[in-house]
């Protein structure tokens, strides 16, 4: 490529605007629905009261009721602009909306149902190359054991690997998108303040190698039930350990 062509294409890269007020003003509308500060149904103030209260303009507001909308966040109607019905959001708003909406349930089923999936894939897919990658990081999340901080970062690479075999972009996207949600709020929290952690990383270095072992033979039935359990033993783990907290 000539250097003229490729300054013209990465020309295209270059950031041209800033976050503006509309963006902003988006953000902290859609940060009062997903916390509930604004309900279901809520009714925005006219327009012209709206920006007042707010000091910006009408096409500001205007802009970010836009960007809202397009999100599934409101509905815009003859006479008014209404949050929509949290079960709205999460079902025909986009998938960062539903994200974001997500109870500690679903969250949970979402990655129960599609992590298993996922290995399922992986377990067919994986070849010589990707084998020795995964064993390398087994081997790697046994040698810290001892090292709980250490082999969370491990762990998350060892699933993660699984999930880059799988070699499906819709899947492992999305799972992408909320396996650090997950990872934050089940593995972190056990890791930081269960009592019998050491009983646990144990059981879950066997389980790894369980996994490891039925991917290597691309037993993907095998493979997929294992991980199930896996998940399963932390979503309950976790239950546990939140509620000898607030007991």
């Amino acid at each position: 490529m000539e250097k003229e062509d490729t300054q013209s294409l990465l020309g295209k890269l270059v950031v041209k605007e800033i976050k503006t007020q509309s963006d902003y003003l988006a953000d902290k509308i859609r940060n009062m629905v997903v916390s509930r500060e604004l309900s279901d149904g809520f009714k925005f103030p006219n327009e012209v009261e709206f920006c007042k209260t707010l000091n910006v303009s009408r096409a500001t507001l205007r802009e970010a009721y836009k960007i809202l909308s397009t999100q599934g966040f409101i509905r815009i109607a003859k006479h008014g602009t209404y949050v929509k019905c949290r079960d709205d959001i999460a079902r025909k708003g986009d998938f960062a909306a539903s994200l974001e909406l997500a109870d500690t349930a679903e969250m949970q089923e979402f990655v129960c149902a599609l992590e298993p999936a996922a290995v399922f894939l992986a377990a067919k897919r994986i070849d010589a190359a990707g084998l020795r990658k995964l064993e390398s990081l087994l081997l790697a999340c046994e040698a810290v054991a001892e090292n709980p901080k250490e082999l969370l970062k491990k762990n998350y690479l060892f699933h993660a690997c699984i999930r880059d075999y799988a070699d499906n972009t819709l899947i492992t996207s999305a799972l992408a998108a909320y396996y650090d949600i997950f990872n934050h709020q089940i593995i972190e929290n056990i890791y930081s303040s269960y009592s019998h952690l050491d009983e646990f990383i144990a059981n879950s270095l066997e389980q790894h190698r369980e996994l490891f072992d039925a991917i290597s033979r691309h037993d993907a039935e095998r493979a997929r039930d294992i991980a199930y359990h896996h998940l399963r033993v932390d979503v309950e783990t976790n239950e546990l350990q939140v509620k000898s907290v607030n007991s």
